[in-house]
């Protein structure tokens, strides 16, 4: 009798769930070493930097439903070609399940975007739209540590969202390389933001604006209740698509945080 347990299916956001960039992933013992090795949905080994090696979302969770004794989970591979960052706080959760107070700002900086607890249990992956100059492997903090990647390497994923985290995966451009300083101690070129079109600020580039300029005006030692008030003006007026109103106030409270995760 097949005493197998069911696995759980898996949402993820659409934009990674159209790309046929998936695998699905087993432990194995490797150089002695217990590791998480990715293989495709033809059945062998995958590598994160073989396009042939990657496919449909829809395959790689038929094959891991069919085959829950064989394959752990799925994972997503991030490509050049794709506009994704991933961000691994790795032992950022404690028992309870609560953020650990050195990944707190982090947590709050991409509240926004999907966020996913790790196969453990004691970690979180974050996925969000932007560049890197270059991957960043095992950076220590506190007592976890943080890995970022954009392009050879790959996630596992388990659908499991962290406390209602939206099924959305948002652009953190200017996020991303700050954390990216932070973690590596080097400054890195600022891609510039498209001009502003009759005045009204871009979709893909409110987050990005609003949290520059909550930086400014902390910066100059303004109080949060009035980088409240200006931020949610620029949202309600200037905004194409004003965000709700508990999102910049999440921001705001951002941004008093963020300076104290280096």
């Amino acid at each position: 009798m097949n005493t197998s347990v069911k696995p759980p299916e898996i949402t993820v956001p659409d934009d990674l769930a159209e790309l046929d960039q998936w695998v699905l992933w087993r432990r194995e013992v490797v150089a002695g070493r217990e590791t998480k090795v990715p293989y495709s949905i033809r059945g062998h080994r995958a590598s994160s930097t073989k396009l042939a090696d990657w496919g449909e979302f829809e395959k790689a969770l038929s094959l891991r439903r069919r085959q829950p004794d064989r394959f752990a989970g799925l994972g997503f591979v991030f490509s050049a070609e794709d506009p994704f960052v991933g961000i691994d706080l790795d032992d950022c959760l404690d028992a309870s399940g609560n953020v650990k107070s050195w990944a707190q700002g982090i947590i709050e900086r991409f509240s926004d975007t999907y966020t996913e607890v790790s196969p453990s249990g004691r970690g979180l992956k974050i996925w969000a739209k932007g560049r890197l100059p270059a991957n960043v492997a095992g950076v220590r903090l506190g007592d976890g540590q943080i890995e970022m990647y954009d392009r050879s390497r790959y996630f596992t994923v388990t659908g499991q969202v962290f406390r209602g985290a939206a099924l959305e995966v948002e652009d953190h451009t200017s996020d991303i390389l700050l954390l990216y300083e932070r973690l590596v101690g080097a400054k890195v070129k600022r891609w510039p933001l498209q001009p502003l079109r009759g005045g009204r600020i871009p979709y893909g580039q409110q987050h990005n604006t609003l949290v520059s300029l909550a930086g400014t005006l902390r910066a100059r030692n303004v109080c949060d209740e009035a980088i409240e008030a200006c931020l949610q003006i620029v949202n309600e007026r200037q905004c194409e698509r004003p965000g709700p109103r508990a999102h910049i106030s999440q921001l705001v409270r951002s941004s008093r945080k963020w300076g104290a995760t280096a």
